[in-house]
């Protein structure tokens, strides 16, 4: 089982989250009209600027030896890769604001999961909180949200993202990286966040 777990904390590392999310938003029933460029170009700056941009500064890390894994399970270990990704994630609110033009609400989430990361970054500095389900938590609340804003019901999907954010805090109990105290709340902490943003 450890395998198992192991192999659930890699497909939903926190660098990816974002990636799932536009692609299961640009594919909702709602924006169904929009051309496939310009969902590929969403997805692609997603991405890069999400996944690639702050892994190549982690990866030189884990090369040099201050980082030892990418699933960067030592708390002493966070703070940098962390504030790289903060910076990766500013990055992207910029192109979706610029290249974009997504409506404001849109944004003001994105805004929200970039300053989830900065909070992390701060709390991780006395106390390791769940990265992971900070992402997940995101992950549904902006699901839900933009469902609410849009008038739409996808309740499959809000029971996917919820059984797959509790398969990964067990994943992150059984691998002993997090106590349940801190898988709780890094899924609220981002949760709420993106949630209330979306009625920006």
């Amino acid at each position: 089982m450890q395998r198992f777990y192991n192999i659930v904390s890699i497909v939903f590392v926190p660098l990816l989250i974002p990636t799932y999310g536009l692609l299961l938003i640009v594919n909702m029933e709602v924006f169904s009209m929009l051309p496939f460029v310009w969902k590929a170009y969403a997805v692609g700056g997603t991405i890069f600027f999400t996944l690639i941009l702050p892994l190549i500064p982690i990866a030189m890390m884990i090369k040099k030896g201050s980082v030892s894994t990418v699933m960067i399970s030592k708390k002493e270990e966070r703070t940098v890769p962390y504030l790289f990704t903060f910076f990766g994630y500013c990055c992207w609110v910029f192109f979706l604001w610029r290249s974009l033009q997504l409506p404001p609400f849109f944004l003001a989430m994105a805004v929200a999961c970039t300053s989830s990361i900065l909070i992390v970054t701060l709390i991780n500095l006395k106390w390791k909180i769940s990265a992971h389900m900070s992402a997940m938590g995101g992950l549904l609340g902006g699901i839900i949200g933009v469902s609410l804003r849009m008038g739409m019901n996808p309740a499959w999907l809000i029971g996917l993202v919820i059984f797959f954010s509790g398969l990964v805090g067990l994943a992150r109990l059984e691998l002993k990286a997090h106590n349940p105290l801190q898988v709780v709340a890094g899924f609220f902490l981002s949760f709420m966040l993106v949630l209330f943003s979306c009625f920006y």
